[in-house]
């Protein structure tokens, strides 16, 4: 028989806002040890864009794009992605941010 215990893990608060209009910003660095993370647009109206992998290579286009409550996940089917993860929308909206 196999048993699985859950680890324990703090999380990382990478919470904040849209620091200009259009270009992406890192928000959570690229780790081989994710567990897990969560981007929500908490935001009340605009969209948020949430993108996995190197920054240069962001576009809107390549993105998942949140609208206001939305979230998307790091981990699905037992994979958890480990790339860098960016943001991008409206100067000042916010979004959460974690990782574990």
């Amino acid at each position: 028989a196999v048993t699985t215990v859950p680890q324990a893990r703090s999380t990382l608060n990478a919470s904040g806002s849209i620091a200009s209009t259009g270009p992406f910003q890192l928000v959570i660095a690229k780790s081989a040890n994710r567990a897990n993370c969560t981007v929500q647009n908490t935001n009340a109206s605009n969209v948020v864009y949430v993108f996995f992998g190197p920054i240069a290579s962001a576009t809107q286009a390549t993105s998942v794009k949140l609208a206001a409550g939305q979230a998307v996940s790091c981990a699905a089917g037992g994979v958890t992605l480990a790339d860098d993860v960016s943001v991008s929308g409206t100067s000042g909206d916010t979004f959460y941010a974690g990782s574990q």
